[in-house]
């Protein structure tokens, strides 16, 4: 999968880890820079991948618009990454990951910003740009994580009394299991707890 994912985006990061615990931060809004997967704690908030056994794990950080098509707007609305073991066999997880950094649940949820919307729309246009380019299988389902790294209060709750579509819809429709998380379990190479 990744030499696919190199072959149609070029405007990325790629790497593997196996570290106990994977950081994955959006630095654009805190100093203009790019998505990063580090295996040590930024001192920024950010997603935190709990990865107990070590399992080998390939992620691939997308730059501003990474997601190229032949349409008038030139690009697809993409989130900040996708992960997934380096074994990829058809049972193991893929996990796309979409951040944004608000001060507040109040604004996270506001009807006028709408990033509940604007989240899940990220996460399905980056899953579709894949299924499309046949790096993942059209039936194959896919994990997301929608993440507010800045709040500690609980947001998952609260995140889909504002978004169009319910979990189960996303699931149906789109083949993606989203939550809203900070963080997630990585269990095994089959399995990641969100």
């Amino acid at each position: 999968m990744i030499q696919e994912i190199n072959a149609v985006i070029r405007a990325q990061n790629n790497g593997e880890t196996n570290s106990k615990e994977i950081f994955v931060i959006d630095y654009k809004k805190i100093n203009g820079g790019d998505v990063e997967i580090l295996s040590e704690r930024p001192e920024h908030d950010c997603v935190i991948l709990y990865n107990e056994r070590n399992i080998f794990i390939h992620y691939v950080a997308f730059k501003e618009n990474a997601l190229r098509v032949n349409t008038p707007q030139g690009q697809v609305k993409q989130c900040e990454c996708i992960l997934f073991p380096k074994t990829l066999n058809e049972t193991d997880w893929i996990l796309c990951i979409e951040t944004k950094y608000t001060e507040n649940l109040k604004i996270a949820l506001d009807e006028k910003v709408d990033y509940p919307n604007t989240m899940i729309h990220q996460i399905i246009s980056t899953v579709k740009y894949f299924r499309d380019k046949q790096i993942i299988p059209e039936n194959k389902k896919v994990h997301a994580i929608v993440s507010f790294p800045k709040l500690i209060e609980s947001f998952s709750e609260a995140f889909f009394t504002r978004s169009e579509m319910t979990r189960e819809e996303i699931l149906e429709k789109y083949k993606i299991i989203l939550r809203p998380s900070n963080e997630a379990v990585i269990k095994s190479k089959k399995t990641i707890k969100i």
